[in-house]
């Protein structure tokens, strides 16, 4: 049962990557190029169907579907959820929660499965340079250097050896994907721009007798600095969509960014590394 799940999982968090952040590699191994941000922040709740379709050798195929949610409210909070549903046992759905809220200048995460919560609060942000760790070891960030922490001259790298690396011999390139631009669409009520990538890996590149073409489309609405429908296609990875549902453009309620009523929670502080590897 565990292992089923567990498969069901990574398969929801394939699918998340159907909505690639600013900037995010996709499915062909490329990186898309950076989505610009409304200049105005507006807030949003957005619910999303997500299904995933493999078809095996014998042509059996599995499909599972979920569900997501992304809102973000004036004060930039972001939360982002995934509800599934087991594929062995009661069926019970499963809802995974992160909370980004740089108000209170924390992290948080939960599920339903557990009702336990965890809140990192990360530290101020002209400290936020170099390696911090909560002070129970179990989550820790780097930073990059305060440029007004560092002498004249010097860089942010640390431990940089004088021993040449090795030559290694030259990699294979991978297919560059070629992009479409499909215009406007409205979704939902709002403008959203499209755009294809079909990459092509030629015949023998991996193994392969025959060429493998796979595509992503992604729908990306300007106005909410959010991709409001995406769709993958791949001959290894199967078939993955994730389709806007409902959108309240309204501000989202305060209680979807802390954790439900009855949760045990557990808050976490986060300190300067204090191992020699972690050295400020």
């Amino acid at each position: 049962m565990r292992t089923g799940f567990s498969r069901s999982l990574a398969l929801i968090a394939l699918a998340a990557l159907a909505l690639p952040g600013f900037g995010q590699t996709g499915a062909t191994g490329q990186t898309a190029p950076c989505k610009v941000l409304p200049t105005k922040i507006q807030s949003y709740t957005a619910e999303f169907k997500i299904t995933n379709v493999q078809t095996l050798a014998n042509g059996t195929t599995i499909t599972v579907e979920s569900s997501m949610v992304q809102a973000r409210d004036s004060q930039s909070r972001f939360m982002h959820s995934t509800t599934m549903t087991q594929q062995y046992g009661d069926h019970t759905p499963t809802t995974m929660v992160n909370v980004q809220d740089p108000v209170a200048g924390t992290q948080s995460s939960w599920d339903s499965r557990s009702r336990k919560a965890r809140v990192t609060k990360l530290p101020p942000l002209e400290e936020r340079h170099g390696c911090w760790q909560t002070s129970n070891g179990s989550f820790r960030q780097t930073w990059g250097s305060s440029p007004s922490s560092r002498p004249a001259g010097q860089s942010d790298a640390k431990g940089v050896s004088s021993i040449s690396a090795p030559v290694l011999p030259p990699q294979p390139q991978r297919p560059k994907p070629v992009m479409e631009d499909l215009g406007t669409m409205t979704i939902d009520g709002v403008e959203a721009r499209g755009q294809r990538w079909t990459t092509t890996t030629p015949a023998g590149a991996i193994g392969n007798d025959q060429p493998l073409v796979s595509t992503q489309e992604d729908w990306f609405a300007v106005g909410l600095g959010l991709n409001v429908r995406a769709l993958r296609d791949d001959p290894q990875q199967g078939k993955h969509s994730t389709e806007l549902v409902k959108l309240d453009q309204g501000e989202p309620e305060p209680a979807l960014f802390q954790p439900p009523e009855g949760y045990e929670v557990v808050t976490d502080e986060m300190v300067p590394c204090k191992d020699q590897a972690g050295q400020q």
